[in-house]
């Protein structure tokens, strides 16, 4: 019975093992890439959920929305990068062709989180739904303190609490 079973495989075990291994190392490729974009987009709608539950009343923390350890954060509004691909595929991070015209348009913002001196996390948001006013240099996680005003897209403007 166990050499009738052998005798249907092919005699070169390769033939099975390639796209086995082929798939393994997508899998582990893509799902590292699909939680990175996710996490990305996620991050863009707890802060729009945050700054709505927070009001303009008080003081906005970044780092009250943020779920990493972080000690600096450069803002760039504007941003425009040198390439316009979007490094995550199918949607996961942006709807297809909706970054382009905010990188055209120049309302793209960056955020570039830094800890100890290493680069921790880079994320992007629509700066139509908030916009950062006036920061020249980076925060550190205390002085990323901000106030909160409607503005007119039905968005957030934010602005340095001195």
């Amino acid at each position: 019975m166990i050499r009738r079973a052998l005798s249907v495989l092919p005699t070169r075990p390769i033939v099975y093992l390639v796209p086995l291994i082929v798939i393994a190392v997508l899998s582990f490729y893509y799902a590292d890439l699909y939680s990175r974009c996710t996490a990305a987009r996620d991050f863009r709608a707890s802060l729009n959920e945050a700054l709505r539950s927070n009001g303009a009343t008080s003081t906005f923390r970044l780092a009250d929305a943020t779920g990493f350890d972080w000690d600096r954060v450069r803002i760039v509004t504007g941003f425009r990068p040198e390439r316009s691909g979007n490094d995550c595929p199918f949607g996961w991070n942006w709807a297809d062709g909706e970054r382009e015209p905010l990188i055209a348009s120049g309302r793209l913002t960056a955020l570039l989180f830094v800890h100890k001196g290493a680069l921790v996390n880079f994320l992007e948001v629509r700066a139509d739904e908030v916009a950062f006013a006036d920061i020249e240099s980076s925060l550190s996680a205390e002085e990323a303190a901000f106030s909160v005003d409607s503005n007119a897209d039905g968005g957030y403007s934010l602005a340095l609490r001195r």
